[in-house]
């Protein structure tokens, strides 16, 4: 249990370290911050902090470093300071093309990127968008292709196994008709839609099939992700090429947030050492969820486990209090 002269000093060291990146002395606490205190208290307390595993003292350097359990701490109290800091400079977010869930995802994630230098994810579920148009075309041999055309431009392809043969004929009468009635009608109400508008007619079972397809698409969360600043990262743990390695693997395959929980993060998460995988240890990600033009999301910030943060944790719970007022 850290005394509160302690946990002041270790606070201080930390943030001089992560600042600075270089040991840190007690001659540097006591001139920075006018510690009411001596040289020697200060000394006497980072010999206690370093017994308990908070610092560590280079063989070359009259200073300390922190430790992974002086980040935990640090961080700790980080956060507990800034959730009840109020935001009131806005982020610039505002990118081009809004009603495009992907290029929204990129866009913001290189924005961040620029604000911060680190690498940023940013991803975006789809939202209920209107159907514009539906078309059915024969993909090969008992496959049906369904193609949707959304109101944002965006077009979905679902292909449809058929267990017998749809003439061009039908298709083309199944393409007008939709035409007709679709138009304007939200994606998630088009199944229904297809299944009571012909109903108790031949072509019932075709819809029904089509329908059902549809409706399994629809199950799965569209997700859009983008990421910007892997270079970054390079330059930060050039040493690091195990981890560079599998992350980069994991941002290819669109699985980074299957590391971490993100559905019930209402605030700032930070994940760092053994709260990520052994190929991760010497990464940290800094997370929370947001909204942005109508789209929900998760923004993550990813850098070394010694970084810069201050600045990244006030950044994203300005960004997280911005959407959330922009939301009410």
């Amino acid at each position: 249990m850290l005394t509160k002269r302690q946990e002041l000093i270790l606070f201080l060291i930390v943030d001089e370290f992560l600042a600075a990146m270089v040991p840190v002395s007690s001659k540097q606490i006591i001139q920075k911050y006018r510690l009411d205190i001596s040289s020697a208290t200060v000394r006497n307390e980072m010999v206690k902090l370093e017994a308990s595993g908070f610092l560590t003292k280079p063989h070359t350097s009259a200073g300390r470093m922190p430790s992974r359990e002086a980040l935990k701490f640090y961080i700790g109290k980080l956060s507990e300071k800034l959730d009840h800091e109020s935001y009131t400079e806005p982020v610039p977010l505002n990118v081009n093309n809004h009603h495009n869930p992907e290029d929204l995802s990129r866009g913001t994630a290189a924005k961040i990127s620029a604000l911060t230098n680190h690498l940023t994810g940013v991803s975006f579920t789809g939202k209920d968008e209107t159907v514009k148009g539906v078309y059915f075309t024969p993909l090969n041999e008992g496959i049906l292709l369904v193609i949707i055309v959304l109101e944002s431009g965006d077009i979905k392809e679902i292909p449809v196994r058929m267990d017998y043969s749809v003439s061009l004929e039908t298709l083309k009468i199944l393409t007008n008709y939709f035409n007709q009635t679709v138009v304007d009608t939200p994606l998630q109400e088009l199944s229904d839609l297809l299944r009571t508008s012909l109903k108790d007619t031949a072509l019932e079972y075709t819809i029904n099939s089509v329908a059902d397809s549809i409706r399994a698409d629809l199950d799965q969360p569209r997700k859009f992700s983008g990421y910007s600043g892997f270079n970054h990262l390079i330059q930060q743990i050039s040493e690091n090429t195990d981890t560079l390695r599998a992350l980069y693997d994991d941002l290819e395959a669109d699985q980074l947030d299957k590391i971490i929980d993100i559905t019930e993060n209402d605030g700032v998460d930070i994940y760092l050492g053994d709260e990520l995988p052994e190929d991760y240890h010497s990464i940290s990600i800094i997370t929370t969820n947001f909204k942005l033009a109508g789209f929900d999301g998760n923004l993550m910030i990813i850098g070394p486990e010694m970084m810069g943060y201050k600045k990244v944790i006030r950044l994203l719970h300005a960004i997280n209090n911005q959407s959330t007022k922009g939301s009410e």
